[in-house]
């Protein structure tokens, strides 16, 4: 090892001074790279973290969604009608997202408007008996009246709840205009000896509007907090499924289970099967059962619900459901609706995988029931494959981050729900029509 020695004056001492280093005091190639590919791979897992948990952490940091909420009446009627008193039973709460659908709504309305006030609406009917049946069953229920038409008119009350979520469009004059000529049919009704106004005089008309676009999950949550409804049917506003047979498909099991859903797949089983294939289960997590009806979708929706079942059954761990993303679900009574919507937290198009999550954890009993469902133009989904590609990765991103986020009790179902049926006593909406978000 080389040493410098420098001489201080004549004296001829000598200091010595450490060598500078040479080549065998740094990190060798063979050592260094590994380092750096170390630290990259670690960069690169706390990205991906990052990127997973990223709904987690945007809903700690967004702000909350505030709504303004209207419930139309008729001409020269006061606050005081009887579908305006909040003490009215209502039977049926539809609850409608909407985002820039003045095109698709209309006819999806006038379809479930004309089939709920047919003179034997037999979805109607059984959601009547299963109230009347849970009814008589709980004893903190509130006794209805002897009396046939009272009765009547309790019992088959319709709530009407479209949710705009921040269109920008003229999705809400075209639903304010729907109603007002639902009124004048209704006064026009009322001039006849047909006598058929204590049909139309059961339908509560409301508008929900939010502040921003928030996503389909946010829409429907604020519809659900608002509902009074004993039975709370999510539906889509472009009309995709047939609402008549629909509502009657659900509307049979409204007695006997808490969540039913319709479903798309079950309906192509049975088409290509050309039978009724019926499947029990011992657990909660039942049954899917299919009908002779038809479904028409386009091969890319086919093709990302396929893939999408795939991956609720490896990270959902569900393998019984078929169709989780179908836009048309009943639930029954306020409190499964509180228990699963109070506490969600997706607002985008995965909110419904979270849904089955939170039920699944509720222990509830759910049923799948194929519905007739046809692919409508003017879908809100770009279907350009990089836009595709990234939709479906998206929504893969949300479903790894519920699984992980309930798993590890970042995100929890705050309480279990009775099947019995109960009344909701907490009021979403001020006096002034503002919706208040309480979760």
């Amino acid at each position: 090892m080389s040493m410098f020695i420098f001489q201080l004056g004549n004296e001829g001492g000598g200091v010595e001074i450490p060598p500078l280093p040479d080549d065998d005091f740094l990190l060798p190639p063979a050592l260094l790279m590994p380092a750096l590919v170390g630290l990259a791979v670690w960069l690169f897992g706390i990205s991906i973290l990052a990127y997973i948990f990223y709904p987690a952490f945007e809903i700690i940091f967004q702000p909350p969604v505030s709504a303004k909420a209207q419930t139309f009446q008729r001409p020269g009627q006061s606050n005081s009608g009887l579908m305006n008193d909040k003490k009215t039973k209502v039977l049926l709460s539809l609850i409608i997202p909407a985002y820039n659908e003045e095109e698709r709504l209309i006819p999806m309305l006038e379809a479930a408007e004309k089939y709920l006030n047919s003179e034997n609406c037999s979805a109607l009917e059984m959601l009547a008996q299963a109230a009347a049946s849970a009814t008589t069953t709980s004893t903190t229920s509130t006794k209805i009246s002897e009396n046939n038409a009272t009765k009547e008119f309790y019992t088959k009350a319709v709530e009407w709840i479209v949710v705009d979520d921040g269109s920008k469009d003229k999705t809400c004059e075209v639903y304010e205009s729907f109603v007002m000529k639902q009124f004048a049919k209704d006064s026009s009704i009322s001039s006849s000896n047909l006598q058929p106004q204590l049909v139309q005089q059961m339908m509560r008309w409301t508008l929900c509007i939010l502040s921003q676009n928030s996503g389909k999950g946010a829409a429907v949550q604020a519809g659900m907090q608002m509902a009074n409804g004993k039975y709370c049917l999510m539906v889509d506003a472009d009309g995709a499924t047939d609402f008549g047979p629909g509502l009657e498909a659900v509307a049979q099991y409204a007695s006997t289970h808490d969540f039913i859903f319709g479903s798309r797949s079950a309906a192509v089983e049975a088409m290509d099967n050309h039978d009724v294939d019926n499947t029990t289960t011992n657990n909660n997590m039942n049954t899917t059962t299919t009908t002779d009806v038809g479904v028409q979708r386009s091969w890319m929706r086919q093709c990302l619900q396929a893939c999408f079942h795939a991956f609720v059954v490896l990270i959902v761990g569900n393998s019984t459901v078929q169709d989780t993303q179908c836009g048309f679900k009943l639930f029954s009574g306020q409190t499964i609706v509180n228990a699963l919507f109070r506490g969600l937290h997706l607002h985008k198009w995965a909110f419904d995988t979270e849904l089955f999550v939170r039920a699944q954890q509720l222990n509830l009993r759910l049923k799948e029931v194929s519905v007739p469902w046809q692919e409508i133009d003017g879908s809100k989904l770009n279907t350009g494959p990089w836009n595709v590609l990234k939709v479906a990765v998206g929504m893969l991103r949300d479903m790894i981050c519920v699984r992980l986020c309930y798993t590890l009790g970042i995100w929890r179902t705050s309480t279990t729900v009775s099947t019995s049926s109960a009344t909701r006593e907490d009021e979403y909406v001020d006096n002034e029509g503002n919706f208040n978000d309480k979760k």
